[in-house]
């Protein structure tokens, strides 16, 4: 009896021992019991009892209290010498008609149970355990996600996120941070995109409603809607951090400022960055004015005292990415350059660095004086010289300031960077030299909006430095969306058991042997299809043909397309700058064809595995979704290009071809929104129909402009649809 694949993430050490595997029940009656020895106070060793007996009662289908039969005990023990993290590591002995779960510490204890639930199966009406030893802990010592503020989050309820911290738990994951503040630039709606998930009391006009257009086909009709994200509504954070942490996940807010900031110093303009005239630019802040730490540390206090207090949280993330110059950042003047970088003379006496690191300085003096004792800051501004803080080495010029501050034992340098080659990197090193603590951060894909991709060798690059550079965790930069389980898994794999998981090849073929075991040859066929859909590597410059990566997630998809751009029209022309760009370029065409063959194929098969009752059939589903959604995107474009070879070919039924051709890419888009619908959750939905949905009135509008005007009077460009947009599509952009 082999569990070594059932373990998630992949345990250290297992070692199989003599004897026949225990008979822990058949269905509808338990032959065991549970025994625990320490003490009723320690909340996580309590919480791991209770969720062992509560997966053997479910899974056996009665209560595990046999008097006769196998022992199952749980107690805190010391570790074995040398054990890293050490209070997260925990040992299983199962032998001799007894089960020991030992844990190093509550985490630890709570590890164990987690790993034998595992392992349990109903085989042939019987659960059995194999005589084994395990030991095991994991490599870094904080593994999860940040969440960001964006689309799906904005929308998530409380019960979505505990959904969240569940699958986090099932991967041995122990730390979740929230984006509670955000901010980008104009772009739906011709609105600045403004979050922010907590309601600030103290500052009551703080407050960025969600907006949501779409076409729906369930409802058949269209849904409108604007209201506050119910974490603000309901004000649950608290309740999310204690569930949370009665799993042994800590969550933790992040609240930006200085970059991705327009929220506030536009609802409070006394303390935003000011131009050379003295004119509030509505982005960053004024960091010579006191009354911008006097809001800040307002924030910061009521946020701490009424979520991390309580429950004992004292990580807090300050952000500081991104800090620069840049259009669309007041919805007022789209094409004007505002910068967050202060210029008022008390402001621009000082370089930007120094000014960078003073805020840095301020803000953590402040939260280290409030308790918190991890603060994380993003790594970006330090590291990347297009930041504009000059040529000096800026990492070591702020952590000689942390010294001087004595705030080196507090501050963490987040080290993100989502290239998947070593040579894209923004860095190649975390700089253990210096003495800063480290947290890495790959992502998991993020633009789930768009199109879901895998990002597998970023995660392995980046893990790969943490081990060999002493970072202390990873959090991957998210969106939450089920459909990138694969990426959630290999960074739990890799963050628990960097050797053990080996190559990404190895972590691929273990997540499809956990997920389709029965199918595995199928599955993988699947899978490396739809990894051929968005291949990083490709593409060729001189024929003007990106990877597959970029023609997916940029060049055929519309949220890129909601950006403003210098010297084009806003709204942009969609489709009209796609077909502009590559409507014509034979070599690009081809490879748009090769995916969408491959895009069918792997449809194929995910639509078969997931009628397969003996598989994650419901995995199976999502991929099914995000194969069709790169193949509709492929076919949108083949076919805007047949249209285009119709209209030019001057044949008299030209505009009847076309109007058919529109009418079958409506229908196939109606056609997918409808399985969309029917395979996401709801706070998935507002955001990945939008962007359905204009596709497919584009297409609506061109047959219905086809339909109603007479021969001689229509016009055809397929750069540009403006004449034949309907209000409903201009709504949606």
């Amino acid at each position: 009896m082999n569990i070594n694949d059932r373990i998630s993430p992949i345990a250290k050490q297992v070692e199989y021992l003599e004897g026949e595997p225990m008979l822990l029940g058949v269905s509808g009656e338990a032959c065991c019991s549970i025994e625990e020895s320490f003490s009723s106070a320690l909340d996580l060793a309590v919480n791991a009892v209770a969720k062992l007996k509560s997966g053997l009662s479910a899974l056996l289908g009665a209560c595990p209290c046999a008097e006769n039969g196998i022992r199952i005990t749980l107690q805190l023990k010391d570790a074995p010498d040398g054990m890293i993290n050490s209070d997260q590591g925990y040992e299983i002995i199962a032998q001799n008609d007894t089960i020991s779960l030992n844990g190093f510490g509550e985490a630890g204890l709570y590890y164990a149970v987690t790993t034998l639930l595992q392992c349990l199966r109903m085989e042939s009406g019987e659960v059995r355990f194999p005589a084994v030893h395990i030991v095991d802990s994991p490599d870094l010592k904080t593994r999860g996600h940040f969440m960001e503020t964006r689309f799906g989050s904005n929308l998530m309820e409380l019960d979505d996120w505990k959904e969240v911290v569940d699958h986090m738990e099932e991967l041995k994951q122990n730390q979740l941070s929230v984006s509670v503040y955000g901010c980008w630039c104009v772009q739906y709606d011709g609105k600045v995109s403004e979050y922010l998930y907590l309601p600030i009391h103290k500052y009551p006009k703080l407050k960025a409603p969600v907006y949501g257009k779409y076409y729906s086909p369930k409802k058949h009709g269209w849904v409108n809607f604007e209201k506050l994200p119910p974490m603000v509504e309901k004000d649950y954070f608290a309740e999310l951090i204690a569930y949370g942490k009665a799993k042994g996940v800590e969550v933790l807010p992040m609240f930006n400022s200085f970059g991705h900031n327009t929220l506030i110093p536009n609802m409070y303009p006394e303390v935003s960055a000011k131009d050379e005239n003295g004119e509030p630019t509505r982005t960053g802040f004024c960091t010579s004015n006191p009354k911008t730490y006097e809001l800040m540390f307002d924030v910061y206090d009521e946020i701490i005292d009424r979520y991390l207090k309580p429950n004992g949280i004292t990580s807090f993330d300050i952000g500081l990415d991104e800090v620069s110059d840049g259009i669309a950042q007041n919805a007022e003047d789209i094409y004007r350059v505002r910068s967050p970088w202060c210029a008022c003379p008390d402001c621009a006496g000082k370089s930007k660095i120094e000014r960078f690191i003073a805020h840095t300085v301020k803000l953590a003096s402040h939260l280290k004086e409030k308790g918190m004792t991890s603060i994380y800051m993003y790594c970006d501004m330090l590291c990347n010289k297009n930041r504009g803080l000059g040529d000096e080495d800026s990492c070591k010029m702020m952590m000689e300031a942390l010294r001087e501050n004595d705030l080196l034992d507090v501050v963490c340098f987040d080290w993100w960077t989502y290239s998947d080659n070593q040579a894209g990197l923004m860095f190649q090193t975390i700089r253990p030299e210096l003495g800063v603590r480290s947290t890495v951060k790959p992502w998991n894909g993020y633009y789930h909006w768009n199109a879901v991709t895998h990002t597998l060798n970023n995660t392995y690059l980046l893990t790969k430095m943490a081990r060999e550079e002493g970072a202390e965790g990873l959090r991957s930069y998210s969106a939450w969306d089920r459909s990138y389980e694969r990426t959630h898994q290999l960074q739990a794999d890799y963050a628990w058991n960097f050797e053990g998981a080996g190559s990404v090849e190895n972590t691929k073929e273990r997540y499809l042997r956990r997920n389709f075991k029965t199918r595995y040859a199928e599955a993988k066929r699947a899978m490396d299809l739809m990894d051929l859909c968005v291949r990083i590597p490709g593409g060729d410059a001189e024929k003007n043909v990106p990877s597959r990566y970029t023609i997916i997630l940029r060049s055929l998809s519309y949220y890129f397309y909601s950006y403003v751009a210098k010297g084009k029209p806003y709204p942009r022309q969609f489709p009209g700058e796609i077909f502009a760009q590559y409507g014509r370029n034979t070599a690009f065409i081809e490879e748009v064809r090769e995916i969408a063959s491959h895009a069918a194929f792997a449809t194929a098969i995910f639509e078969d595995l997931a009628k397969d009752p003996c598989v994650n059939y419901s995995i199976a589903k999502r991929y099914r979704y995000e194969t069709l959604n790169y193949a509709a995107m492929c076919e949108d474009f083949l076919t805007i290009v047949e249209m285009d070879k119709v209209l030019q070919s001057g044949c008299p039924c030209a505009f009847d071809k076309i109007r058919a051709l529109a009418k079958e890419r409506k229908e196939a888009r109606l056609a997918l929104m409808v399985i969309l619908e029917n395979t996401k959750e709801a706070f998935l939905i507002p955001s990945h129909m939008r962007n359905q949905s204009i596709f497919m009135q584009y297409f609506a509008d061109l047959e219905a402009y086809l339909a109603n005007t007479d021969a001689a009077d229509v016009k055809l460009d397929f750069s540009d649809n403006t004449h034949f947009a309907s209000q409903a599509f201009w709504n949606l952009r």
